[in-house]
């Protein structure tokens, strides 16, 4: 049975798609892995370095299995989605590194197939340091040792801080799954639709009137290097050659063509001259 693989949080290199494949040279911390097309569905939230458990949504009755690597033999922890609602809850049996990987796997128990995703795990966030305020007694040298006063002091840090100053993004994008349409340029525009059934299709526009399919039926894979940088890979039907692109995500609903820098940059699409694409769901 046929096998796809699935996942997908901006900068570009310029590369060019073409009628069978777009070249591209040039990215929650999750990367997404998928089976066929009647394999189960499978979505996880975010995983942190002090999570008990996993918890998520998949294909109802799937058995959902918790690994720290792809072969590895023995599970973190496993659990059947709810038969009524998808829902799992899957208790870890050791505490998660920041940064490593956790392969979550769903069987669908009636065709016996898998999906699974590899999800980067994320620092637990930690609380703001609060300033505390000390009081001291001050005595004057010309009054009697009697008389004292109050005198409030702020405590004085010692040492920089050493959080880091880059601000976490506000959304989380755990698939790429659905149809993004782009900006015009120069009365160009394109659609790309990524889904479980049909696979990754590119599809070029002119004045609204589609003009050529770019790629069609590809199978694919995506890798989140950041929550919001993302690399993607795909090999169209018929093809034994891969190719690769990238995308940052702006926001859950939209992301802009990059480059394996994270740089946004001018990108050709067929007969279409090169520009700076951005897709919106």
């Amino acid at each position: 049975m046929k096998k796809f693989m699935v996942a997908m949080t901006g900068l570009v290199t310029l590369f060019t798609i073409g009628a069978t494949v777009p070249a591209v040279t040039g990215t929650a911390t999750t990367t997404a892995h998928a089976a066929t097309h009647v394999g189960p569905s499978l979505s996880v939230k975010a995983i942190h370095n002090n999570s008990k458990s996993i918890t998520g949504t998949a294909t109802k009755g799937s058995k959902i299995t918790v690994k720290s690597t792809k072969n590895a033999k023995k599970d973190l922890g496993s659990a059947t989605a709810s038969k009524k609602t998808g829902k799992y809850t899957v208790k870890l049996a050791k505490k998660l590194k920041k940064n490593a990987n956790v392969y979550v796997y769903a069987t669908n128990p009636k065709t016996k197939t898998s999906f699974y995703r590899i999800i980067r795990v994320q620092a637990a966030a930690t609380k703001k340091a609060t300033t505390k305020k000390v009081t001291s007694k001050k005595t004057t040298a010309k009054k009697v040792a009697t008389k004292k006063t109050t005198k409030k002091v702020t405590k004085k840090a010692t040492a920089k801080k050493t959080t880091s100053t880059k601000k976490a993004a506000s959304f989380t994008v755990k698939t790429p799954t659905g149809t993004w349409k782009s900006n015009t340029a120069k009365k160009y525009s394109q659609k790309i639709v990524f889904s479980q059934k049909t696979g990754f299709n590119q599809y070029l526009y002119k004045n609204g009137k589609k003009v050529k399919t770019l790629v069609s039926y590809a199978k694919y894979s995506v890798k989140a290097k950041t929550p919001t940088f993302w690399k993607i890979n795909y090999t169209p039907k018929g093809s034994k050659t891969s190719k690769t692109f990238y995308l940052r995500f702006t926001s859950a609903k939209k992301f802009k063509i990059v480059n394996s820098k994270d740089q946004v940059v001018a990108v050709k699409a067929g007969v279409a001259p090169a520009a700076k694409w951005t897709f919106t769901k």
